[in-house]
């Protein structure tokens, strides 16, 4: 969410690292690793019912570090002064939630990495059962003047997964690629090319579409 003003996000990182630290606590407590996922869906859960009721004049607790947070984007909607604008800061909040929380499991020692297949997985799955909580919250509201709000919360939560994919995986992919070669080899498919400097050092890799019948 590179758009989202420096000073926005200066208002909103001590509240995103507050969410961080919680989540590795509860992540200690987990039976496996593996309810990463769990705990990021009842994460992003209470940011946004937390911001639905701050929108809609709702009765809302401000005592979690989810809370505090909610309550940080919906001030920064309030200043802006026009409605949904709460998205961004949401899409930059969950963005930085997703990524400080493996740097935190590494830094303390229980986590070898920060990005394995399993973490994105677990990751893309509580954005998109997150997505589908949201939907059935909207589907039991019989107020329908509020659906623009859940309709945002969805978009965003759909957003957060496509650039997680597209700026993180991808480049993981790319990668393990390298490392252990490609898994595919249809008639079309996508092949990675090296990026070399001035001194014809690989710096990176480019991701190219070619004909392959060509080859034959």
């Amino acid at each position: 969410m590179p758009y989202v003003a420096l000073d926005d996000r200066e208002k909103l990182d001590r509240y995103i690292n507050d969410v961080a630290d919680d989540l590795v606590e509860k992540l200690k407590k987990a039976k496996t690793p593996a309810e990463l996922s769990t705990i990021y869906k009842q994460t992003f859960l209470a940011i946004n019912k937390t911001i639905y009721n701050l929108l809609t004049k709702r009765p809302a607790e401000i005592k979690t570090s989810e809370e505090r947070l909610a309550n940080k984007i919906y001030e920064l909607d309030k200043h802006y002064g026009y409605d949904a604008a709460f998205n961004g800061e949401l899409n930059y909040s969950i963005t930085r939630i997703i990524q400080l929380t493996p740097k935190k499991m590494v830094q303390q020692g229980l986590w070898k990495e920060e990005l394995r297949y399993w973490v994105y997985s677990q990751t893309v799955g509580a954005l998109i059962m997150a997505q589908d909580d949201v939907k059935k919250i909207a589907a039991e509201m019989k107020d329908s003047s509020s659906d623009w709000i859940f309709d945002g919360i969805v978009g965003v939560l759909e957003d957060v997964k496509d650039e997680y994919k597209r700026r993180v995986n991808t480049a993981y992919e790319a990668v393990q690629i390298k490392k252990s070669g490609d898994c595919y080899d249809t008639p079309y498919h996508t092949e990675l090319i090296d990026i070399k400097d001035s001194n014809g050092n690989v710096i990176g890799w480019q991701e190219v579409m070619k004909d392959y019948r060509k080859d034959k």
